[in-house]
């Protein structure tokens, strides 16, 4: 620029000290010494008349020593001569510095100046198209942020950077959609050449925010992907499952270990969001995935399974837990209920731990373990904690058992006939039977557990058992019915306690049993 001048006004300017080929990027006026403090980086300062005037001595020493990375200082014809200490600090600085040998219109000068700024447009122009040009190929190739910002010459020639947000830097987010992460910036000027770092900025920030959102698409494809398959094995028989562990084999769901369970239940989430079902779900999906980001941090391979109202976790490893791997597991699943808070303060969270099973019928009897465990901390009120299968006290054989899809269809079968009675009734009797069966067929003790008249509960298990059609004199039916009530009260699935009924139609649920009743003692 200093040279440029030059060339246009000859003998006009003295090079005091300093480059004459520092680049400007924009040009100050400066009326007062005490201005020169707030002149920003590769700025041209002139100083006018009056200021030239009282630049002498130690006063000139003193303004430069205030001037951060400015590339030019001029004075007038009026300023004194510099002093020596002036003349190194100057050259110590980098700093071009220059006097005028003849008096000037200040005006005239910036206009001479402001003009040779404007013809540098054409050429800046250029280079801010060669940037966005160069960040089309760049966007698609397996590059950091960092390599667009340096490969495409945005940081070299508009001085842009990657970092965290700097109110004094002007700037725009990185990722348009996450306005906390981070920002690029460049020091704010008032040079032509902002608009066009504007223009490389915008597209700078629109190729990293494509890549963002690409790269969170192909992470939530996978994690339903593998999510649904966690699924229907879950839910599978065992004719459907050959094909279905050889699926998910094959994305990275490997069933053939140590399985372990995680159930979560997001349970005020319709209250925080005032009821709205649709806002409900999103945020399930969200927490869903915080919860899946959290897991992949600790031991084991993670896999993330959506439900109605939370989501389950799968911990896959190649050998059964010790007391270590508990301890582990345990700071895992903490870790991944605090990271759900953090994400949405005040949503509360239920959580189920399964025990460590081996193979295919593991992981289901992992599930029904971590249901149990689920429906112990819905009962105690146990919220963002994890509560582990063992806590609630429950029999792994009876789990185990109750894991198989066999089993739950002839279940279905022998519960069926109550789905005539209607939703209410089928909980009163079911919840008496079990009472009754589990006080060893007594009426009274029943009655006194259920807070109920000894002819009311004698009424119910005459009532149920005519529905039912069994005969409690019958050892196996006896067995029959009480494993069935036990099972009924087991959390199954998302809903809760298993739903007595068969959904293969009515036709089976009209198969009879051996029709000899037992009295009610």
């Amino acid at each position: 620029m200093l040279a440029e001048l030059e060339r246009r006004a000859p003998g006009l300017v003295e090079l005091l000290a300093g480059s004459p080929d520092r680049e400007v990027r924009v040009v100050c006026l400066a009326e007062d010494l005490k201005e020169l403090g707030d002149c920003p980086p590769q700025a041209l300062v002139v100083l006018g008349r009056a200021a030239s005037r009282d630049a002498e001595g130690y006063k000139l020493d003193v303004a430069l020593r205030r001037l951060d990375d400015v590339a030019g200082l001029v004075l007038q014809s009026e300023a004194p001569r510099p002093s020596l200490s002036a003349l190194a600090l100057a050259r110590r600085e980098d700093l071009a510095l220059v006097r005028l040998t003849r008096r000037a219109d200040v005006t005239q000068l910036l206009t001479t100046i402001i003009r040779m700024f404007d013809e540098q447009l054409p050429t800046l122009l250029e280079r801010a198209m060669g940037v966005c040009h160069d960040v089309d190929g760049l966007e698609s190739e397996d590059v950091t942020d960092e390599d667009i910002l340096r490969r495409s010459g945005a940081a070299r020639i508009f001085g842009l950077a990657l970092g965290s947000r700097d109110p004094l830097l002007a700037g725009i987010p990185a990722v348009l959609t996450d306005p906390d992460g981070p920002w690029l910036q460049r020091e704010p000027t008032v040079a032509p050449e902002d608009a066009l770092a504007q223009l490389a900025m915008w597209r700078i920030s629109a190729a990293m925010t494509k890549r963002s959102i690409e790269t969170k698409r192909v992470e939530q494809l996978s994690l339903l992907s593998a999510g649904e398959l966690l699924n229907q094995l879950l839910d599978s028989t065992t004719e459907e499952s050959g094909p279905l562990v050889r699926r998910a084999a094959d994305i990275g769901v490997r069933v053939e270990g140590w399985n372990q369970v995680v159930n979560l239940e997001f349970s005020n989430l319709l209250a925080l969001t005032q009821d709205d079902p649709i806002t409900a779900y999103h945020h399930t999906q969200t927490l869903g995935r915080v919860a899946a980001q959290s897991a992949a941090r600790h031991e084991g391979r993670w896999t993330m399974a959506p439900r109605a109202g939370g989501v389950l976790l799968l911990r896959s490893l190649n050998h059964p837990d010790g007391p270590a791997e508990m301890r582990r597991l345990r700071a895992a699943v903490q870790a991944v209920l605090d990271s759900a808070v953090e994400s949405f303060p005040g949503v509360e969270v239920l959580c189920g731990v399964g025990g460590s099973h081996e193979g295919l019928q593991g992981l289901r009897a992992s599930r029904a373990e971590a249901d149990s465990a689920l429906q112990s901390a819905r009962l105690r009120g146990a919220v963002n904690e994890p509560v582990l299968f063992d806590a609630p006290g429950l029999s792994r054989l009876l789990v185990e058992w109750y894991s198989s899809s066999s089993v739950r269809h002839n279940i279905d079968d022998l519960l069926a006939p109550l789905t005539t009675v209607g939703n209410v009734k089928q909980e009163e009797y079911m919840t008496t039977l079990r009472v009754y069966l589990e006080n060893n067929r007594s009426i009274s003790r029943t009655s006194q557990q259920l807070y109920l008249h000894r002819n009311t509960v004698a009424n119910r298990i005459r009532r149920v058992l005519e529905v039912l059609d069994v005969d409690l004199d019958d050892p196996n039916q006896f067995l029959a019915v009480y494993l069935a009530c036990y099972a009924s009260s087991m959390p199954h699935g998302p809903g809760g306690p298993q739903r007595a009924g068969n959904p293969n139609g009515p036709e089976r649920n009209r198969r009879r049993r051996p029709t000899a009743r037992g009295a009610a003692r």
